[in-house]
């Protein structure tokens, strides 16, 4: 169901190829992974959490962070980038996998009360003098930006033509609706830690911290000889010990210390 365009004049000389998702960032974590979030928000108890798991729904622009989704509130399916540069909405999401690679965007703000979107093809998402959405530019320019209009948990998206973002009940995109109508009304969802939370590279850092001195502490228990049953452990920090465990001189180190 690719959306059909006509490109203004400006975008005909750009490339037409297939384009490719820029590096594996976009990728998504390890099916345990997934399955251990999804757990977490199970046990949450919110129902936003837990039918998109890591995925949490964005109520204004202080709240943006990390990689985004854009969910229709119609039929619950994700926007999705196809490698023509066209648009369309993807398949039923299924609820632990997760968003599919080129249904997760970034935003880039550019003031306080708009923004451009950037796909996992490393393009941004244009509005055509036609009212139909493409995403091959390179740069940010006035068809670029998009200006948010957030209610309820909701977000409609408005183009530089005044027109707003809509997907039919097909799956088709456009930006051509005038008034925000049903096929307008999207969630935005972020993958980034809440405001105050910890991101999950912090939360496994710290828990490789705490496996490191686990470590340190039952090799000092099998080997140092005490009399006054008061356990020595070097007050160092655990830096050079985790640069040792990548290159396989732990014990090394051990000793060392």
């Amino acid at each position: 169901r690719a959306v059909g365009f006509e490109m203004d004049d400006a975008y005909k000389k750009a490339k037409t190829g297939k384009l490719n998702i820029k590096g594996q960032s976009v990728g998504k974590p390890s099916k345990r992974r997934r399955k251990r979030k999804h757990k977490e928000a199970l046990a949450s108890g919110d129902p936003e959490s837990t039918r998109h798991g890591v995925w949490w729904v964005v109520n204004g622009m202080e709240d943006i962070r990390g990689r985004v989704i854009l969910e229709s509130v119609l039929n619950k399916r994700y926007l999705y980038a196809m490698d023509t540069g066209g648009f369309r909405m993807g398949d039923q999401p299924n609820e632990i996998e997760g968003p599919e690679p080129p249904e997760i965007f970034t935003i880039v703000k550019a003031t306080e009360a708009q923004f451009s979107i950037k796909s996992a093809y490393d393009k941004y998402l244009t509005v055509t003098s036609a009212g139909e959405l493409i995403g091959r530019a390179e740069a940010i320019g006035t068809r670029e930006m998009w200006e948010p209009i957030f209610q309820d948990g909701m977000i409609a998206l408005q183009g530089v033509n005044k027109r707003y973002l809509t997907a039919d009940e097909n799956g088709d995109v456009s930006v051509a609706s005038p008034t925000v109508v049903s096929g307008s009304k999207f969630r935005l969802l972020c993958s980034g830690p809440r405001q105050g939370e910890k991101s999950e590279k912090q939360v496994e850092d710290e828990e490789a911290e705490d496996d490191i001195r686990d470590f340190e502490v039952n090799y000092v228990k099998k080997f140092q000889s005490y009399q006054d049953r008061r356990l020595r452990v070097a007050d160092e920090d655990n830096k050079t010990l985790k640069q040792a465990k990548t290159t396989g001189r732990l014990h090394e180190a051990l000793l060392d210390r």
